[in-house]
């Protein structure tokens, strides 16, 4: 069995802010402090949203901090960790909801749709080695008791997935496929075949529950991994409680395993986790009380078969 990679998630996505935990990292010093430790602590990879420095809610203009992000990791400690960029978060929320939050928004959705691609385009070309790549559209996660979220949709049609794994592709960034139901490891294959993505590919199994993804059960996960072709990688997130439960299953059955206050913000029940680092300590613990050790970056690399690291 190949060592366990551990990606963390540390900064969160639109619903994770001071608001719920103060303890998520916001300013640029706080991020790179949060990866330095996770790094330390056994993750080879960092999954990263941009973030307003003063709030922690989404960043009204994530392109323009995610290089700051990416050349002051690679001037810290954790200089040698895999860095992995979003293309999911970050979108803008309706205006209802925007104001209900708090968060100034540079563009409007509307706005926002009609130059997305070009928003990614620049997104792929920003040195990071992997970038998320969702395999499809879903159905708001919670409603969260606000009506107006019933009315979104996280749109991901087949054009847009083609065209971004095409910018990546062109500047050296390997697609992590973000699985939310079954059908998008149809959608995984079928692109593979037709030569829009390339093999072998890694994915992610986004296993949120709630109105539209995957629950966080040992059958759906069994399902998804048997229905992946062998020379495939893949990797499990899991909300709240179930980050650790479906990350030991994970862990006995050949997968990899992401962490981080994107997914979940306690470190027991109850408990807020004071750093990332915690979470990623604790599923270290969990693996190698199963006997998998666990992966360095550059091992990391090797078995999602990126290229080495420039020294």
């Amino acid at each position: 069995m190949e060592k366990l990679i551990i990606t963390v998630a540390p900064t969160g996505g639109e619903f994770v802010s001071k608001m719920l935990t103060p303890y998520v990292p916001s300013t640029i010093d706080e991020i790179v402090e949060e990866v330095v430790k996770c790094r330390k602590a056994g993750a080879s990879i960092v999954h990263l949203h941009a973030k307003d420095p003063n709030t922690g809610l989404p960043h009204p203009d994530p392109n323009s901090i995610f290089p700051e992000y990416i050349e002051r990791i690679r001037e810290s400690e954790a200089s040698d960790i895999i860095i992995n960029i979003t293309t999911g978060g970050g979108r803008p929320l309706s205006k209802e909801i925007a104001e209900m939050l708090g968060i100034e928004q540079k563009m409007t959705q509307e706005e926002y749709e009609q130059m997305i691609d070009k928003v990614m385009e620049e997104r792929a070309t920003f040195g990071q080695e992997m970038s998320s790549l969702n395999m499809g559209s879903i159905n708001i996660w919670e409603d969260m008791g606000i009506q107006a979220l019933r009315s979104q949709i996280f749109a991901n049609p087949l054009s847009r997935i083609e065209l971004w794994a095409s910018y990546m592709y062109k500047n050296g960034v390997k697609p992590e496929l973000e699985i939310y139901d079954t059908g998008h490891i149809n959608t995984a294959k079928a692109l593979a075949r037709e030569g829009k993505l390339k093999e072998p590919l890694h994915v992610q199994f986004v296993m949120f529950g709630g109105l539209s993804c995957m629950s966080p059960t040992p059958e759906t996960l069994l399902y998804c991994v048997n229905n992946l072709p062998p020379s495939w990688t893949w990797s499990v997130c899991a909300p709240g409680k179930f980050e650790m439960q479906m990350g030991a299953l994970a862990i006995m059955i050949g997968g990899h395993v992401r962490v981080g206050m994107e997914d979940n913000i306690y470190v027991e029940k109850g408990v807020l986790a004071k750093s990332n680092a915690e979470l990623v300590a604790k599923i270290v613990r969990i693996a190698t009380e199963l006997g998998r050790e666990i992966a360095t970056p550059d091992e990391a690399r090797r078995i999602l078969g990126l290229k080495p690291r420039k020294r």
